[in-house]
């Protein structure tokens, strides 16, 4: 009993089918699985490619590297990130804030470089009455020749100076002309002129006195007291009537008249005024890219107030300014001492009221037929034809204003007085010498004797 009982609860493998057939739901028939179509498989991303990833790096095939992990998302910017940047920014402005009072506060001028300093003792100073003194230098050829009577008078332009013209006027004088530069007031080595005394204010004395003061006044008087006059006519030392008004006091000092008129960039203006009030003291006048709308340098820099004093305290900053508007040859040293000058006590103040004085207006071909004593004046035109395109259109519009001028190009800048002065010489040279000499003899005598004074011929100036 015991096996046939062991034999029911354990059926056999065979058995298998009857048992099914008795209780179809106690084992059920398996499905024969049939190919899944290539359609419908499942595919993996990158299942072609790379292996299943495993834990361990060597699982993943010979000559197979794992795949990189996952990149983490960006943290966003916190206040402590941020801090090393703000301390560094509060750092330079802080640094900043303490170097510019220093590089910027006015203080008393270096020495003057030895190429000034040398120009300086070979000219003076000119004791004007009226004012401005204006400072003139000199060049007389060594020996007495037939050219001594056409001295030559340079008016240099805005911010060049009599300096510029140094190694020009010793080449005229070893061409035999006596050759003279005087700096327009404020400019050059001349002084600025003084500064007009300020006008009263009413209520700046109504404070200092109280208006218990004008009340009391007004009640012994009988009249209002604080009362405004009328504003007299601004007159500015640096405008082109009171420039030539100077300059013909100059003329007369040195005893050089009648000249053969030489003007250069921005001094057009000044010269032309001194022409038409003292046509008899002028035999020619000769006009070196001369302007009165686009002077050469730029001294717009100067009225700005940080950026004025640091280009003058820069030479650096300088010199590339003046090579790219004045004139490309100049070498450092030169430009060291053109610094000087304009960097001299009042003399950056000098330079941009001097440009803003300038004369916009002026037309160069009404100047010309003003009378007949300027259009009968022998003129020659001497323009660039090297520095830039838009410079020579301003040439041929000089050439139209001027029709009966001798017009020539130079190979120098905006200043050939500094890279082209032989060229310059030369030119100048053959065409005063080529006119007819309305000099007298007692003109010869006040050139010797101006030669020989000795008063008041050398002064210290201002910017030493």
């Amino acid at each position: 009993m015991a096996n046939r009982r062991h034999h029911r609860a354990h059926p056999k493998a065979g058995d298998k089918t009857l048992l099914s057939q008795a209780n179809p739901t106690a084992f059920p028939t398996p499905r024969p699985q049939l190919p899944t179509p290539p359609s419908q498989k499942k595919k993996t991303p990158h299942s072609s490619l790379q292996p299943a990833m495993t834990g361990d790096p060597a699982a993943a095939g010979p000559g197979r590297e794992a795949p990189p992990p996952p990149a983490r998302p960006p943290r966003p910017l916190s206040v402590v990130s941020a801090l090393p940047f703000w301390f560094y920014l509060t750092a330079a402005v802080s640094l900043l804030a303490l170097l510019l009072p220093h590089l910027l506060s006015p203080h008393h001028p270096p020495p003057l470089p030895p190429l000034l300093r040398r120009h300086l003792s070979d000219g003076r100073l000119l004791k004007l009455h009226p004012g401005p003194d204006l400072f003139a230098s000199t060049s007389r050829p060594a020996a007495h020749s037939a050219a001594h009577h056409h001295p030559v008078l340079v008016l240099p332009g805005l911010a060049a100076g009599s300096f510029s013209f140094r190694r020009l006027l010793s080449s005229l004088s070893s061409r035999g002309l006596v050759a003279a530069a005087v700096d327009l007031p404020g400019q050059g080595l001349s002084p600025p002129p003084a500064a007009p005394p300020a006008r009263t204010n009413p209520l700046r004395e109504i404070m200092d006195r109280g208006i218990f003061h004008a009340f009391e006044h007004l009640v012994e008087t009988g009249e209002v007291p604080f009362q405004e006059t009328a504003p007299e006519p601004s007159r500015s030392f640096y405008a082109a009537s009171e420039a030539a008004a100077a300059v013909a006091r100059a003329v007369d000092a040195l005893g050089l008249a009648p000249v053969h008129l030489v003007l250069h960039d921005s001094a057009l203006a000044a010269g032309a005024a001194f022409v038409s009030a003292n046509p008899a003291a002028v035999q020619s006048v000769t006009l070196i890219d001369a302007t009165t709308t686009l002077p050469a340098f730029p001294a717009a820099v100067l009225g700005v107030p940080a950026l004025g004093r640091l280009v003058l305290r820069v030479p650096a900053l300088f010199k590339g300014l003046v090579r790219l508007s004045c004139a490309r040859g100049m070498d450092a040293e030169e430009a060291d001492a053109h610094r000087a000058a304009v960097r001299g006590q009042g003399k950056r103040d000098a330079v941009f009221e001097a440009w803003k004085a300038m004369n916009h207006s002026f037309d160069l071909r009404e100047w010309r037929s003003s009378s007949e004593e300027v259009k009968r004046l022998p003129m020659m035109v001497l323009w660039s034809g090297s520095w830039s395109d838009m410079w020579i259109d301003e040439g041929k519009k000089v050439t139209k204003a001027l029709p009966d001028a001798k017009f020539i190009y130079h190979y120098g800048g905006r200043w050939p007085q500094v890279d082209a002065y032989e060229e310059i010489s030369k030119l100048i040279a053959e065409f005063v010498t080529m006119l007819p000499t309305t000099a007298t003899e007692h003109g010869s005598e006040n050139m010797d004797q101006s030669s020989g004074e000795s008063a008041d011929a050398h002064s210290d100036h201002p910017v030493s």
